[in-house]
């Protein structure tokens, strides 16, 4: 609401000078700052959680991004603070508040930041010492604990791949090829320890990615030379950050079993939920709201809404992400 307000300040001053009544409702300019300094705080929630509840792309890697620019948020507002008290009881609420979920950040987000290629260790380390002095919480040592975490899950890792390779290797020996002694020394040189850990110190020291990339294809093209990495980015970008996606499949239950379908049998609910999510997936719009379209037009005199989509028209599946913000969500 406010981001729609404050480009008409001077308008709605102007209404009010007009009328002697409504006079002692216009507001100071101090309140139009404190507006505008609401809304870039509320602004920052509201990113985060269209951004979070995405369901086509992953968002492990960006939790701890939105949580940085919230502590920004935070910081700013306290400077001004400083300067106007008035905010000072709203900015103490809502910081406690914050910080009762997000005084520690889960390692599995500062893990998932650090194997995004835009970032890597160096400046996961930056940004989490930048968010511990946004927020006023005590400095640690932040590298220690991101680098110990990492080495520790890349280990786990790679003692898998490890585990699984000497099978191969055995089978190869033993069909009598004199190539199965060559492929056995090859394979202890790959299991060498400071040759694996090489892949994640190449990967630390390696460049940073300046322009937009697909995280998930960089992983894909990448799976060669970094499997343990690959593997690990598979599993943990696998992890949504928010549940409004999984709560909005108890919503759409709502949909199939109505009063007049409520005798369905759980096998036949199950296949009727499981073959429209497949049948959406060709079209990438598991959340598309049936009946709901841009094109909807009001038809004069009768008072009723008609839906007119064109088959030819492409489904641009961005709109869904904000189909939790719809009102019959």
């Amino acid at each position: 609401m406010f981001h729609r307000v404050l480009p008409y300040k001077d308008v709605i001053d102007n209404m009010l000078k007009s009328n002697s009544d409504s006079i002692q409702l216009m507001l100071s300019t101090g309140e139009w700052q404190q507006l505008q300094h609401v809304k870039d705080f509320l602004k920052a929630f509201f990113d985060a959680t269209v951004k979070l509840s995405c369901s086509y792309t992953p968002s492990a890697h960006e939790l701890l991004q939105h949580l940085f620019a919230i502590s920004k948020v935070y910081r700013d507002i306290r400077e001004v603070e400083n300067r106007d008290e008035t905010l000072a009881p709203i900015v103490k609420a809502m910081t406690t508040k914050f910080l009762k979920y997000w005084d520690d950040v889960p390692l599995v987000t500062i893990i998932a930041n650090c194997l995004d290629p835009h970032w890597k260790v160096k400046y996961t380390v930056k940004m989490m010492q930048k968010y511990k002095e946004n927020l006023g919480l005590p400095a640690q040592n932040e590298e220690g604990r991101v680098n110990y975490a990492l080495e520790t899950m890349f280990n786990l890792y790679n003692s898998r791949i490890n585990v699984a390779r000497p099978a191969s290797t055995r089978s190869s020996a033993g069909s009598g090829s004199h190539h199965g002694l060559l492929d056995d020394l090859r394979d202890e040189d790959d299991l060498d320890e400071n040759a694996s850990m090489n892949e994640l110190k190449s990967y630390n020291l390696g460049m940073v990615e300046k322009h937009p990339v697909d995280i998930l294809d960089y992983w894909k093209r990448h799976s060669s030379a970094s499997p343990t990495l690959a593997m690990m980015a598979r599993d943990i970008f696998a992890v949504p950050v928010s549940t409004v996606p999984s709560e909005s499949c108890f919503s759409s239950t709502n949909r199939i079993l109505t009063d007049k379908r409520s005798k369905l049998g759980p096998n036949i609910f199950e296949k009727l939920v499981c073959m429209k999510d497949w049948i959406d997936a060709e079209n990438r719009a598991q959340h598309f709201v049936p009946g709901e379209t841009s094109s909807c037009v009001e038809t004069q005199g009768s008072g009723t809404a008609t839906e007119a989509e064109s088959d030819d028209e492409e489904y641009d599946p961005k709109d869904t992400e904000l189909w939790y913000l719809r009102n019959n969500y």
